[in-house]
């Protein structure tokens, strides 16, 4: 049974004839009978009694008619709003991160959003955090991934993730024996920094050169998989704040007692412009990784 179908069937039972019917519906009435005939077959119950005066509707076929009604309603109602989704305007979705923030997120964490939604137009812009102070402030950006805030406000926070600094080493390290770390226990070790240009990191190089450390290997996040192959080979030791990045086997984490330092990770979007659904889904996509 299907809507084709039933269309026909309602049609019938308006009309009482077959004839009529079929002219209405712009078919002939064989093809309409053999329609009724198959309806008849499928549900294997007589639907119309045939006589010289008509058609009549048994009990069978009254009742099939109360519920066509709602059902073909609905069928109308779907196919209608399809086609006004399919005849909106193109949706779109601008995102603004700073360099360095999606090693925090799986490699295709924008990827994976980005061809579920083929019919949004994405625009995306990846550079240091003060290059979007205009673009927030003129609301040309929906959406803006960072770990600090700025131009309080003209943004509104929509998502706010906070977890303390820790750092990675690997298993077989010294100082993967014990359940916590201090900062000086960090003198004297190779450690990896990041040259992304951001509040952490900045924080970050204050505190090392107030407790007398110093990087000696600078990467860049793209060069997480090298920051990987150095602590498990070479001893080094990194510094990582967010707590979604994946690690291999062969490194761990420790807390460090005295480093009172979180890294942050915010989403925000312009505090005057509306929230679409689109920007909505892409916000609950985000928190998911977290």
């Amino acid at each position: 049974m299907n809507p084709k179908q039933l269309h026909c069937f309602i049609t019938a039972a308006q009309e009482g004839s077959f004839s009529k019917a079929a002219k209405k519906l712009y078919l002939s009435q064989q093809a309409l009978s053999k329609t009724i005939d198959k309806l008849e077959e499928e549900l294997d119950v007589p639907l119309f009694i045939r006589g010289v005066a008509g058609l009549q509707l048994t009990r069978y076929g009254e009742a099939l008619r109360q519920s066509a009604f709602p059902y073909l309603q609905m069928h109308d109602n779907i196919i209608s709003d399809l086609q006004a989704m399919k005849n909106e305007s193109p949706k779109t979705l601008s995102l603004g991160y700073p360099t360095g923030l999606l090693i925090n997120f799986p490699d295709d964490f924008l990827t994976r959003f980005i061809t579920a939604h083929p019919d949004v137009d994405f625009q995306i812009y990846s550079a240091p955090d003060d290059s979007y102070n205009r673009s927030l402030q003129s609301s040309e950006m929906d959406i803006y991934l960072c770990t600090m805030l700025y131009n309080a406000p003209m943004v509104q926070v929509q998502y706010h993730y906070r977890h303390p600094v820790f750092a990675v080493l690997s298993k077989d390290h010294p100082l993967a024996a014990k359940p916590s770390l201090s900062l000086a226990d960090f003198r004297g070790q190779k450690l990896i920094g990041l040259n992304t240009e951001n509040a952490l990191n900045t924080h970050m190089e204050q505190v090392c050169q107030k407790h007398g450390l110093k990087p000696t290997i600078i990467l860049s996040p793209a060069e997480m998989s090298l920051v990987f192959k150095l602590i498990e080979s070479t001893h080094c030791v990194s510094f990582f704040g967010s707590d979604s990045i994946p690690l291999p086997s062969s490194i761990v984490k420790r807390p460090i007692d005295d480093l009172d330092l979180d890294y942050e990770f915010l989403i925000i979007t312009h505090k005057n412009a509306p929230v679409t659904p689109i920007m909505e889904e892409f916000i609950r996509y985000t928190r998911s990784f977290f």
